[in-house]
């Protein structure tokens, strides 16, 4: 389609048809264009001045870090005193020995004194002969007879307790010939209190029972009674092959109210 028309009664003479502007048409375009770059150079503006702000503000408050480097002082060591010097001990004097003066001479006696001195001594003892003593001993004294002294004999005492086999060397093992029935305690059975007594008991070849130890309590009162009522229990001996041991032996006694 042509964009010229000829006028009419004018040959030669082409008319062009009116033109529309382009800026007419484009600027709505270019001026949201040009108000969007704006607002963006204006941000990038804020954000670069904020970012500023902040760093400047980080690095005052930003605490410094000091580092003392001043060296630590070197102990001294300090020096012992000198110990203080020993006092040397002073002999002690020694004290002086006084000697006795000698006694003084004895005075001799005047004839008159001698005469009373031999008057006042003693007289003289007639002297016997060993033989005249011994016959008088021998008439005075009657002999002694000396007794001769049984000899000593050394019995086996009769409560000695026997040895015990280990248990592990039996090859019977000891039963009740008699089990004697624990009397419950009264103090125990008003105040409905019940208690295990363990105790450990020796018994001899007869299958007596010769000593009870208690190993695990349970209080005075049941501890008398279980260990009366083994005390009068009696049992079959332990066997080592067929022969009589004494052992020891390990009961429980229980005291229950049920």
């Amino acid at each position: 389609m042509s964009l010229m028309r000829q006028r009419p009664g004018e040959p030669g003479n082409w008319e062009l048809p009116p033109m529309k502007s382009m800026t007419s048409r484009a600027f709505p375009h270019v001026g949201l264009a040009m108000a969007g770059g704006i607002l963006v150079t204006l941000g990038l503006l804020l954000f670069i001045n904020v970012l500023a702000n902040y760093r400047a503000h980080a690095t005052e408050s930003r605490p410094l870090l000091v580092v003392d480097l001043t060296a630590w002082p070197v102990p001294v060591k300090q020096e012992k005193p000198p110990p203080p010097p020993k006092s040397e001990k002073q002999p002690i004097p020694k004290k002086p020995v006084v000697k006795k003066p000698p006694p003084p001479p004895e005075p001799e006696l005047s004839p008159q004194a001698k005469k009373i001195v031999e008057e006042i001594s003693p007289q003289p003892v007639a002297h016997e002969t060993e033989e005249e003593i011994v016959e008088k001993t021998e008439e005075t004294a009657e002999p002694a007879v000396a007794e001769p002294t049984p000899p000593m004999l050394i019995e086996p005492a009769e409560d000695a307790l026997p040895n015990p086999v280990p248990i592990f060397k039996l090859t019977q093992a000891p039963r009740f010939l008699h089990r004697e029935v624990p009397v419950y305690p009264e103090t125990m059975r008003n105040q409905g209190i019940s208690g295990v007594v363990k105790l450990e008991a020796l018994i001899d070849k007869q299958g007596r029972v010769r000593k009870v130890n208690i190993l695990k309590s349970a209080g005075k009162h049941f501890d008398d009674a279980a260990k009366r009522a083994i005390l009068a229990s009696s049992f079959y001996p332990a066997e080592v092959e067929n022969e009589p041991v004494a052992v020891l032996l390990r009961l429980p006694v229980k005291f229950d109210l049920r």
